[in-house]
């Protein structure tokens, strides 16, 4: 029914570069590689633009050798696929430095005369992985799919008033984000109002690009105050806020063994996409790598034990505990319980029921003609 690629709002370059100035380059690494993994753990591959690569603090700083470590992932099966308007990544990258207009994210290059050598290296270094076939790149075809923008952006403004200024300023209609953050600083708002403006239609553009793309499309800080827009046959899931947390603090080890072992839960939640069914990938995966220790080993198994010879006593005939109104009978049947229940798989179980407040989760679903 849907897609196996998914597009995460967050690698979007201008948030890429917020995130580095805002968290500083390790906290930012952290945050974006457990989303990367995250996406690739429900979706399959992950899909980027060549803008979120070419001009990505998160990916220039990795380079594609370091995105596998971190992902757990070999290059055998390299959970990327870039996307673009121009013919070769090589292309598009050379376009945008011979377009002067062009206001580049990483401060590196933003603030420089030239571009440094680290960026050209880095640069250079995922183009020969595109070029020698180890990453898939596609490039965009087609008229694509409209901009859908949802309801106004700013709560305490007269919405008839913001309305007509974004009419005015034909946002819906507009497919550049330069020419959008333009025509938004043309609004005459304050900072304070245009800033929420420019991540309304920022969030309509990336659902655009990903529908373009047939892809998923996931960000984890999406306002859930205003819905976001999306095709009638799309449908839209919550993602559990345990699951979120523990793919930032997962090793690359555990990653890649989650990967391995929740393959038929992905499978499942493809073939019919249900809160449940993703409650039960994040279950398997996130259990997967989970090894109990030596300590908690001996204490359950003492403590079962123990319980188990009460049972036993309890059973011998001069207790009597076959009758209901014999206490001794709900002791033993206690003792049962208590030895044979996973508590531990239920308490990560209800773990899991727990909605992410800002996820938002739009898998992409395929018309009936195809």
């Amino acid at each position: 029914m849907v897609a196996t690629r998914i597009l995460i709002a967050e690698l979007d370059s201008l948030a890429q570069a917020a995130r580095f100035a805002d968290r500083g380059a390790r906290a930012a690494t952290v945050e974006l590689t457990g989303m990367l993994r995250l996406g690739m753990l429900v979706s399959g591959d992950i899909l980027v633009t060549d803008a979120m690569l070419l001009d990505g603090a998160y990916f220039l700083s990795l380079g594609p050798e370091g995105l596998l470590r971190e992902l757990g992932a070999a290059y055998a099966h390299y959970p990327l696929t870039i996307t673009g308007t121009y013919a070769t990544l090589r292309e598009g990258l050379r376009a945008r430095r011979d377009d002067s207009s062009f206001l580049w994210s990483v401060p590196e290059i933003r603030s420089a005369s030239g571009v440094p050598a680290s960026i050209e290296a880095a640069w250079e270094e995922w183009l020969r992985a595109v070029e020698a076939g180890l990453i898939s790149y596609e490039q965009q075809s087609g008229a694509g799919s409209p901009l859908r923008l949802g309801g106004m952006p700013i709560e305490h403004r007269d919405d008839a008033d913001l309305a007509a200024a974004i009419a005015a300023a034909e946002l819906s209609e507009t497919r550049s984000r330069s020419v959008a953050f333009a025509r938004i600083d043309g609004l005459g708002l304050s900072e304070e109002d245009s800033a929420p403006v420019r991540a309304w239609w920022n969030t309509a553009y990336l659902r655009m690009i990903a529908e373009n793309v047939r892809a998923d499309w996931v960000s984890f800080e999406t306002d859930v105050r205003r819905p976001i827009v999306v095709r009638e046959q799309d449908v839209e899931l919550p993602i559990s806020a345990d699951f979120v947390d523990w793919a930032r603090r997962s090793t690359p080890a555990t990653i890649s063994l989650a990967w391995d072992a929740s393959r038929s839960q992905r499978l499942r939640l493809r073939e019919r996409p249900t809160w449940g069914r993703m409650r039960d990938l994040a279950f398997v995966a996130t259990q997967a790598g989970s090894v109990r220790t030596r300590r908690a080993v001996l204490t359950g198994s003492t403590a079962k034990v123990l319980i188990a010879i009460v049972v036993i006593v309890l059973a011998l005939p001069q207790w009597d505990i076959g009758a209901l109104d014999n206490p001794w009978t709900w002791v033993a049947f206690a003792g049962a319980l208590l030895t044979t229940v996973p508590f531990d798989s239920l308490l990560a179980l209800r773990s899991l029921l727990t909605r992410a407040p800002r996820a938002r989760f739009v898998l992409y679903g395929r018309s009936s003609d195809g």
